[in-house]
């Protein structure tokens, strides 16, 4: 018979680590499948868990199994009272977070902290991005043609892109150019999460929810990048779909991303905008103008309302029925599978995971600490997420 080993761990750390999360004791009992007193008698320090059982707590609170053995609270942790983002966006209307949405909070700004601490043991200068405008001083027109100028988006070129995939792709790769960290959750409810912004000077963050298709996710990487750029970051729940937001600033966030997606004197012109003024809405013209723009059939929509082609009533009982065959669409469809570094990779985007590589070739750091960074990614799967990282 095994000896039971013992771990000898911190009780006040037990309990903080608990607490981090807003987890129960209740449920903290049920994952270890023990008594609910036995989880306080483990942070009261009455008794001690098992080895085994210290490390299923670790793993359920998302924390390194070594701060068990710390002689007090952790000092230098970055939590969730570092920014109140319930200030920001439209969080408000959500009510309590999920603790996924939690749990992403708090991985994204270790992941900040991860890249100024490699980049610093790398001898690397991170590009300060500081350009800002006041949304209160400057036109929507002059907010998306300056966006249009730091993508370096031409029209031509945006109609070489056909597909929304490749100009999501574009606009990533030009701001991971200029050290912005471009994260995607892929376990966050879209209903609670479509995207997130947080305006640092240094690696500036946009969160994406993958769980929305690409046309969605770029509509919210623009909308987030004017949210950086007007300073008003935060978190936003009901961009992309209700474009008639009643926050201001998500309405006007919203209307800079479509003249950046869709510049109206381009839309004007195209010879599908003519024919729907000549014979009406049609969806075989609203598609031709979103291969054209590399957009979603939404975003040309509110574009036909917005310049008075389409009336206000037309917009929402098409966008109704746009939104209900993408869910009878969505649920016919099988969850596709994504290769275990494919997986990581576009969570943490190719920025951060090719500094974690460079940072791990170059014997800066271990092979368990670039798997831990790359949310536990096996060594043996370095070589895909480096292919595809490059």
């Amino acid at each position: 018979m095994s000896k039971i080993v013992r771990a000898l761990i911190t009780p006040e750390v037990l309990a903080w680590a608990r607490s981090l999360d807003a987890i129960t004791q209740e449920e903290a009992s049920k994952k270890l499948s023990v008594k609910e007193d036995k989880i306080d008698e483990w942070e009261s320090g009455t008794s001690m868990p098992t080895l085994r059982q210290v490390k299923n707590l670790a793993k359920y609170y998302r924390v390194p199994f070594v701060y068990f053995y710390l002689p007090d609270i952790p000092q230098k942790i970055k939590r969730l009272d570092k920014v109140d983002y319930r200030t920001f966006g439209n969080l408000g209307g959500v009510g309590e977070m999920s603790r996924e949405l939690r749990w992403l909070l708090r991985d994204i700004e270790e992941r900040r902290d991860t890249m100024l601490d490699l980049y610093e043991a790398d001898g690397q200068e991170v590009q300060p991005f500081t350009f800002r405008m006041d949304y209160r001083t400057a036109s929507r027109k002059e907010i998306a043609e300056s966006i249009l100028e730091l993508l370096e988006i031409t029209v031509d070129q945006q109609m070489r892109f056909r597909k929304s995939e490749s100009f999501l792709t574009y606009c990533i790769t030009k701001l991971e150019k200029k050290d912005f960290l471009i994260f995607q959750a892929s376990k966050i409810d879209p209903r609670e999460m479509r995207g997130l912004s947080l305006a640092y000077e240094y690696f500036p963050i946009i969160t994406l929810n993958r769980k929305d298709e690409t046309s969605a996710r770029l509509f919210t990487l623009i909308h987030e990048l004017v949210h950086i750029i007007t300073n008003t970051s935060g978190i936003c729940n009901d961009i992309y779909e209700n474009f008639s937001s009643n926050d201001d600033i998500e309405l006007m966030c919203n209307d800079i991303a479509g003249l950046v997606l869709v510049p109206q004197d381009e839309f004007k012109k195209h010879s599908a905008v003519q024919k729907i003024k000549q014979y009406g809405l049609d969806d075989t013209y609203v598609r031709t103008i979103a291969r054209d723009f590399a957009v979603s059939k939404e975003v040309i929509l509110h574009n036909l309302w917005d310049t008075g082609i389409i009336t206000k009533t037309m917009y929402y009982e098409t966008l109704k029925r746009y939104s209900e065959e993408y869910q009878a669409y969505k649920s016919k469809q099988k969850g596709g599978f994504l290769s275990p570094a494919m997986d990581k990779g576009t969570q943490v985007g190719k920025l951060y995971a090719r500094t974690v590589l460079n940072s791990y070739y170059g014997d800066k750091i271990s092979a368990r600490e670039a798997s831990g960074y790359l949310l536990n990614l096996g060594q043996k799967h370095f070589n895909a997420i480096e292919r595809w990282c490059y």
